[in-house]
């Protein structure tokens, strides 16, 4: 049996892995993978040696250009993001003056935004993991944008709580296909701190927000939201420009859907953007194909890309748990996000709108700050994905509940801590919801657990104005008292994703 090298440098020499590995050792697999791979090579007869996985491949071709773009065209559909969200909390005590909106009409409106997202992404989950990571992306991204401009247009609460839905279901159709599409076209030992990084960005979008709001609004609590709608709106719109020359499909996808010519092209392109030491000649298609089929007969009675495969091959308590992690977390941070505009408006009487605005800008730097403490902590061995929600969890909920208890003139620093913390966290349950999941339910997995965080968003407005409106600042006691039962609950966690090649 041969056991040679087969395929090499473009300079000719053998193309040898890290950790003195050789490139056909199927010890590069996860045990689990391997291990499934090898009860079905015992049926069909093909040796180890024959089989090339998809990771072990990406490992190979490394970081690039090609990951460059797509990184690229996310991360500015992030700051999109991020800014409607700064515009969707600045917009509540404007819209409460400008069109004398009450506080259930105000709670209706983030509900609706909610409840649309949940919707979107339970239908992203369906249409990726079936047509592919491109084109929902594709059209999701020019709706959101267009929908976006049209808030402008609204005159009265009734109409702008349409266009939030509509806007809730195309933001929920196109990020979890964004977070899908990063994963499975960055190599295994980079994915984590990358991803990390990349989420940043949503808080880098709220940075802008507010940036704009400095010069289009005149307080917190009026000035032209039409205007600051209008600019928040661009990154969108090149993000969706650069997407349409430079967005490809997920070539992992193409790979086991069975379109092979589109991912061996996507493949080389890969490779030559990169500038990769390596040919992608027939040999090693022949061997990516052989991982191909025996990934898919694995998948064929178990993966269909429904919620209810979400459940399938002792799932289900591991599920349960990840859609409670993210309900948990959806509700304090963006109880914390929705809140601190209105806090901040009672207890800083003294100040002006404009040191209200730089309060609100620190709190979202501590965001960036916690994405990069994130992609630092998240290939730490000892804290990984899981130990780490459960320790930032724990320390979340005591900056909350001191939030509450300390005094007024010291809130905004918890208040701006805890956000730090939950920027930490939304990394490392993105990470390991992306990573849980085989290829062909992924995108269900990710869209799924982020849609049912949703509802998290659904019910908080009411509970927390509520409570809020009773006495300022309570919610955080609420916030620390679900943080502290998300940390326990992570700890059950069936095993950790650190190092776990993709499915």
């Amino acid at each position: 049996m041969d056991n040679g090298p087969w395929y090499s440098k473009k300079e000719g020499s053998p193309l040898k892995l890290s950790r003195n590995a050789s490139i056909t050792s199927p010890r590069r697999m996860d045990n689990s993978e391997l291990k499934l791979i090898r009860e079905y090579n015992s049926q069909v007869s093909i040796p180890d040696h024959q089989i090339l996985s998809f990771d072990h491949l990406l490992d190979e071709i490394n970081f690039g250009k090609f990951q460059y773009w797509i990184y690229g065209i996310m991360a500015l559909m992030s700051i999109s993001e991020g800014a409607q969200i700064t515009i969707f909390t600045l917009m509540v005590p404007i819209l409460k003056n400008e069109w004398h909106i009450s506080d259930s009409l105000n709670s209706l409106q983030a509900s609706f935004v909610f409840v649309g997202y949940l919707v979107g992404s339970m239908l992203s989950g369906q249409l990726a993991d079936r047509v592919g990571r491109k084109k929902p992306f594709l059209i999701s991204s020019f709706f959101t944008c267009l929908l976006s401009l049209g808030t402008i247009a609204c005159q009265e609460i009734y109409s702008l709580l349409i266009v939030r839905a509509l806007l809730g279901i195309l933001v929920g159709l196109f990020a979890p296909c964004g977070v899908t599409m990063i994963s499975e076209i960055t190599p295994g030992h980079l994915r984590g701190r990358y991803m990390g990084l990349i989420t940043l960005t949503f808080a880098i979008g709220q940075l802008f927000g507010l940036f704009v709001a400095e010069f289009t609004l005149t307080s917190l609590d009026e000035g032209n939201w039409r205007l600051l709608t209008f600019w928040c709106c661009l990154p969108g719109f090149l993000a969706w420009f650069i997407s349409i020359f430079r967005l490809r499909e997920s070539p992992r996808f193409a790979l086991l859907s069975g379109q092979k010519d589109l991912a061996y092209n996507i493949i080389q392109e890969m490779i030559n953007s990169n500038q990769a030491s390596i040919q992608f000649n027939d040999e090693m298609k022949i061997k990516l194909s052989n991982w191909t089929h025996a990934m898919n007969r694995i998948a064929k009675n178990q993966n269909n890309a429904s919620i209810t495969s979400l459940f399938e091959n002792n799932r289900f308590f591991l599920t349960i748990l990840i859609w409670f992690n993210w309900l948990i977390l959806s509700f304090v941070y963006y109880g914390i996000v929705l809140l601190l505009p209105d806090i901040l408006s009672h207890i800083e009487q003294g100040q002006t709108g404009r040191d209200k605005i730089i309060q609100l800008v620190v709190s979202c730097i501590s965001d960036i700050l916690g994405a990069v403490a994130a992609a630092f902590f998240i290939e730490l061995k000892g804290f990984g994905r899981k130990n780490s929600l459960i320790i930032f969890f724990t320390i979340q909920a005591i900056t909350a509940l001191m939030g509450f208890y300390d005094i007024e003139h010291r809130f905004i620093y918890w208040a701006t801590a805890s956000k730090f913390f939950l920027s930490m966290t939304f990394i490392f349950s993105f990470q390991y919801t992306a990573e849980v999941y085989p290829t062909k339910i992924r995108t269900t997995g990710i869209g799924m657990a982020n849609g049912i965080g949703r509802l998290g968003g659904v019910i908080m407005p009411w509970i927390c104005m509520y409570m809020n409106s009773q006495k300022l600042r309570s919610p955080f006691v609420l916030f620390s008292v679900l943080s502290v039962i998300t940390s326990l609950s992570n700890c059950f966690l069936p095993f950790e994703t650190l190092g776990k090649e993709l499915e």
